[in-house]
C-alpha cells in the first residue's frame, strides 16, 4: 500500500470514526420498535450480497433499509444504522479473512455516505410539500455516488488507474440498481405510515426479486468479461 492509498485510507477512516463517535454521543437515537426492527432487517438484507466481477467488493441490499432510515429517522440513527449492517455485510461468508483495515474501512465509508445522504437530501428536499419518491431519489443518488467515488478512490490508488475509468467500469452501471431500490425504500415508507411497519415487510417480496434478477446480471456479466479475455 502506497503512502498515497495510506493517506487516504487514513483519512477516510478518521472521518468516519469520528461522525460515528459524533452520533452515538449525540443521544438522539430511538428506542422505538419500528427503528429495531428496521435496523435487524438491514443485517439481515446485509446477507444477501453480489460480488462485483474484478474487485473484491459486493453490494448488499441493505442500501433499501439505509434509504427507508432516511425517510423515517433522524441523521444519527441513519449513520448507526448503516454501519451497523456494512459490518455485518464485510464479516458475513467473507471470501477470504476480513482485515480490521478493511472492515473499518467500509463501515467509515457507509458512515459517511449515509449522512451525506441524509443530510443532503433533507436540506434540498425535506419539506413536507416535497414528494417521498423525489426525496429518496436524491438520497439514492447522493448515497451512491458518495460511496461508489470512496471506494473507487481506494482502488484507482492500488492499481494506479483513472478515479473515473474505475468508478465507471465498476459501479457506473449498478446506478439503476439503487434507483430501484429507492423506489421499493418509497413504497415501503408509504405502507409504513398507512398501515404500520409490520404490513411494509411485504417490501421483501419485491426486494428479493431484485437481489435474483441483479445477481443473474452480474454472474453473466461476469462470464462474458472472462470470456472475451
Amino acid at each position: 500500500m502506497t503512502k498515497k492509498t495510506q493517506f487516504f485510507v487514513g483519512l477516510t477512516i478518521a472521518a468516519g470514526a469520528g461522525l460515528l463517535a459524533a452520533c452515538l454521543d449525540s443521544g438522539a437515537i430511538s428506542h422505538s420498535s419500528t427503528y429495531l426492527l428496521y435496523s435487524l432487517l438491514a443485517w439481515l438484507s446485509s446477507t444477501l450480497k453480489v460480488r462485483l466481477p474484478g474487485v473484491t467488493g459486493t453490494i448488499s441490499l441493505n442500501f433499501v433499509f439505509i434509504l427507508i432510515s432516511v425517510a423515517l429517522f433522524t441523521f444519527s440513527e441513519t449513520v448507526l444504522l448503516a454501519c451497523g449492517a456494512c459490518a455485518v455485510q464485510c464479516l458475513w461468508q467473507s471470501r477470504s479473512k476480513a482485515r480490521l483495515v478493511q472492515v473499518s474501512f467500509n463501515v467509515s465509508a457507509l458512515a459517511i455516505s449515509s449522512g451525506a445522504a441524509h443530510r443532503l437530501s433533507h436540506l434540498l428536499f425535506g419539506s413536507r410539500e416535497t414528494p417521498l419518491a423525489l426525496l429518496l431519489a436524491v438520497a439514492a443518488s447522493f448515497y451512491f455516488t458518495a460511496d461508489t467515488l470512496l471506494v473507487s478512490g481506494v482502488l484507482s490508488l492500488v492499481g494506479h488507474k483513472s478515479l473515473f475509468k474505475v468508478w465507471q467500469q465498476c459501479y457506473l452501471w449498478s446506478f439503476p440498481y439503487y434507483l430501484v431500490g429507492a423506489a421499493i425504500a418509497g413504497l415501503a415508507v408509504e405502507t409504513s405510515r398507512s398501515t404500520g411497519s409490520v404490513m411494509s415487510l411485504l417490501v421483501l417480496l419485491p426486494m428479493c426479486l431484485v437481489y435474483v434478477f441483479y445477481r443473474i446480471f452480474i454472474e453473466r456479466m461476469g462470464t462474458r468479461s472472462l470470456s472475451a479475455v
